[in-house]
């Protein structure tokens, strides 16, 4: 059963190759990266070789840019299965409140 899943970081080389790989089983992705141009990148891959992706840009410390990020990953593809988070850093100002997950 095909499962829509979200990859924080997805631009990088990791959770890019992890997005690819989870688009080959028959999954959604939304490939999500603080850089729109790299998260297009990985969803126009993924597009190419049969997959179904968006690219969207969200920066991981700042809510109001994931709560913008998941309202465009629903529209596209429905309720989230799964969330990777794959954005790097340790950051003290970073979110502990990710609406993906409520």
């Amino acid at each position: 059963m095909s499962k829509t899943i979200v990859l924080t970081g997805a631009g990088g080389v990791l959770c890019s190759t992890l997005a690819e790989a989870l688009a080959k089983e028959g999954n959604k992705i939304a490939v999500l990266d603080l850089r729109k141009e790299a998260a297009d990148k990985v969803a126009d891959k993924i597009n190419a070789n049969g997959g179904k992706a968006i690219g969207v840009a969200a920066n991981v410390l700042e809510k109001d840019s994931l709560e913008k990020a998941k309202k465009e990953v629903n529209g596209a593809f429905g309720k989230v299965d799964i969330l990777v988070n794959g954005a790097g850093g340790n950051h003290p100002l970073g979110t502990t409140s990710n609406p993906f997950l409520e």
